[in-house]
């Protein structure tokens, strides 16, 4: 089932927190322009069972977003950036909240450390050690020239946490030219997937790596999905996720 209501048009977006399971919230930021592409962002909040807040590729911070997470979710423990292009508003974050740790995927350390971006890790294979391991699973999907990306599994709620590598952009917020151009990348619509350039870099020999990170990710059989950017998935979410990384 399409949980029809996570999505918000990008002309009606707003970073209030939105329940989408027990103790997991989603909050939809601004629209940023990606190679001329009106881009939406979204993160996600879980507290754990600590009483503390987990943020994902956190989007731009105000001070009522803020009190909204520190009220209903703990406070901010751990921020945690899925990919190297996911990063805009980390800085924000890790500012607001010092005492919080900074999780990077691969590849982003070195680039923005120059920026001022504190990192306090690397995520890295076998990821056992994390301190919210027990609670929320990772796996990094391998094998690209270009980029590596982090996938998390919120285990309580079986609420799988996926970046760009399933995208399914919402018909209606894409027409005209750019519309087709995304879905001749075929990333708009509930069938949507891995952008078709970033497919390319895992040739020749990457896929075999990425079936390793694909089979983990299966092997969760989520229940529910949130993606990055579109329309998240309430219910039987696994179905879901096999036919989007088939292409592995």
């Amino acid at each position: 089932m399409v949980a029809n209501n996570h999505k918000e048009p990008h002309n009606n977006r707003s970073n209030k927190m939105n329940e989408f399971a027990p103790n997991v919230w989603i909050a939809d930021g601004p629209v940023v322009d990606f190679y001329g592409l009106p881009y939406p962002t979204r993160m996600v909040i879980i507290r754990l069972n600590s009483g503390c807040s987990w943020v994902w590729s956190p989007v731009q911070i105000n001070d009522a977003l803020a009190a909204e997470v520190e009220a209903k979710a703990g406070p901010v423990k751990y921020i945690v950036s899925p990919n190297k292009i996911h990063h805009i508003f980390l800085k924000q974050w890790s500012e607001k909240y010092p005492d919080a740790k900074v999780y990077a995927p691969p590849g982003l350390e070195e680039r923005k450390e120059a920026e001022g971006i504190r990192f306090d890790a690397t995520f890295g294979q076998g990821e056992t050690d994390l301190p919210f391991h027990d609670e929320i699973d990772s796996v990094i999907i391998q094998g690209s020239y270009a980029m590596e990306e982090v996938e998390f599994f919120h285990k309580a709620s079986k609420t799988a946490i996926i970046c760009d590598i399933i995208q399914r952009h919402p018909e209606e917020d894409w027409t005209g030219f750019k519309g087709m151009l995304m879905r001749l990348n075929g990333l708009v619509g509930d069938k949507g997937s891995c952008p078709r350039e970033w497919r390319f870099t895992f040739w020749p020999f990457g896929k075999e790596k990425a079936r390793k990170g694909r089979d983990i990710i299966l092997s969760w059989r989520a229940e529910k999905m949130i993606v990055a950017h579109g329309t998240c998935v309430e219910e039987g979410a696994a179905a879901v996720i096999e036919r989007a990384l088939s292409w592995i």
